[in-house]
């Protein structure tokens, strides 16, 4: 069986359906060729989703959570701090993601940090004081569910194929 095209429309419909039954979701896009490059970013509306995909480079990977991630937000200050490590047991691995992007030059990038320990999630926390960010389990990606998918930016010829990440 085949890779999932990003452009496939059964993909680009589960995307569209998860959007209008929710207020977000979040998205992982795996750079392909790109030392190891990801980017963790939350969508509100198809129409958004829809640019962000057509900006993605052939072989690139593109994994929909349909379920909330992420669900502790706000500005990093000292109580939320307290909050997050009072909600994120320790030697779980999470994910902290700034969600307002940075940009330099023709560059944009949302930064994020993983770690397991709370020392790791105090410090990740502490790189971003005063910025707002998503926190919580990193999420489970690895393989396609109900509420996971996956689908590849294809290459020229229209062919969904899976890059070097």
């Amino acid at each position: 069986m085949g890779l999932t095209s990003a452009t496939d429309k059964e993909f680009l419909k589960t995307l569209e359906d998860w959007l209008d039954s929710q207020s977000e979701i979040m998205v992982l896009i795996c750079y392909s060729r790109a030392g190891g490059d990801k980017s963790f970013e939350f969508f509100t509306s198809f129409a958004a989703l829809s640019e962000r995909l057509q900006q993605l480079r052939p072989q690139d990977c593109i994994t929909a959570f349909r379920r909330p991630q992420l669900t502790i937000r706000g500005v990093v200050d000292d109580a939320f701090i307290d909050k997050c490590l009072s909600e994120m047991p320790d030697d779980t691995e999470f994910l902290v993601v700034e969600t307002i992007r940075r940009t330099a030059g023709g560059y944009f990038w949302f930064s994020y940090t993983v770690g397991e320990t709370s020392e790791e999630l105090r410090t990740a926390l502490e790189d971003s004081r005063g910025n707002p960010v998503a926190v919580g389990k990193y999420p489970p990606w690895l393989e396609d569910s109900p509420d996971v998918i996956s689908g590849y930016v294809p290459d020229e010829d229209g062919v969904a194929r899976t890059g070097v990440y």
